[in-house]
């Protein structure tokens, strides 16, 4: 039997996010969930189903048991923090951190 890691994967495959990056994780760590940054999907395997994916402007959660792949939250640059927060509230069942 296989064993998964628990962790939440953040798919960055730009250095240029590094600000971004660095505040998301920060997120995440806030909420104590661990994490590992990738630079594609196939490179993680683990036994959480939410991931991050920064793509350009936009910070993407996603859910595995979403229909059609979609999108849960979509947060844009400059809400780094509550997107790695919100990710990591996801993963542990507590509610979201609003949008001010």
């Amino acid at each position: 039997m296989d064993k998964k890691e628990v962790f939440v994967p953040v798919i960055c495959s730009e250095a240029s996010h590094c600000v971004s990056l660095k505040e998301i994780c920060a997120g995440l760590e806030e909420e104590g969930v661990p994490y590992k940054v990738v630079d594609t999907i196939q490179e993680w395997s683990t036994s959480l189903q939410i991931k991050i994916v920064i793509d350009g402007e936009d910070i993407l959660l996603y859910h595995d048991k979403l229909p059609n792949k979609q999108a849960y939250l979509n947060e844009k640059r400059g809400h780094e923090r509550r997107a790695g927060k919100n990710a990591a509230r996801m993963v542990k069942g507590l509610p979201l951190v609003s949008r001010e």
